[in-house]
């Protein structure tokens, strides 16, 4: 299915001189969605539709582009229309084929429940706050950025055992460790 909103998102990103983001398109698609969503549909779900519309036009111009020399890279907050980029070609990384597949998919439009849509909201917060407190938890941990995940386990280990309650460590120390892990463990295991 051809996506109503192509016409008008591509205009706006060759018209940009700069990145934009999933806002700024979303608000310029609002008149668009009164005809595209129903009416009687939860608050949460048609938030998530709204997203939904942009990204199957944001990716089904990416993948139509990309073969005339074009490259529009996707990320909520920049996305950007790079005109006459030489070898745009296969240049989308797995985290844009598995979002293209994901949002070029018609039925999860509308297969979906609130409960799922709650649970991809907590989700998307949940890894939006893990990336801002990278830099806290390699801190945390006694370590620089570019650190590999052996170097973060092995600082991991250490400090967990100084930390231990068990060992004579303070709990909240013991806590804040593990917490900086996790973050960390998310963040490169994600990557």
């Amino acid at each position: 299915m051809i996506n109503p909103l192509i016409i008008s998102i591509l205009g706006y990103l060759r018209k940009q001189n700069s990145s934009c983001s999933l806002v700024d398109l979303v608000a310029l698609c609002q008149q668009d969605f009164r005809s595209l969503i129903l009416k009687d549909v939860d608050a949460q779900v048609v938030i998530f539709q709204k997203n939904f519309f942009v990204m199957n036009a944001l990716y089904q111009i990416q993948r139509d582009i990309q073969t005339e020399g074009f490259l529009l890279t996707i990320f909520p907050l920049e996305i950007c229309l790079i005109p006459n980029c030489a070898g745009a070609k296969n240049t989308l990384t797995t985290r844009d084929t598995d979002l293209a597949h994901y949002y070029l998919d018609w039925s999860n439009l509308n297969n979906i429940t609130v409960e799922e849509v709650e649970t991809l909201f907590s989700s998307f917060w949940q890894r939006y706050r893990a990336v801002d407190d990278i830099d806290a938890a390699l801190t945390t941990l006694g370590l620089d950025q570019g650190v590999d995940w052996l170097e973060i386990r092995q600082a991991y280990q250490k400090k967990i055992i100084i930390s231990h309650p068990d060992k004579g460590g303070c709990a909240d120390d013991f806590i804040e460790t593990r917490a900086a892990y996790e973050i960390l463990r998310y963040s490169y295991h994600r990557t």
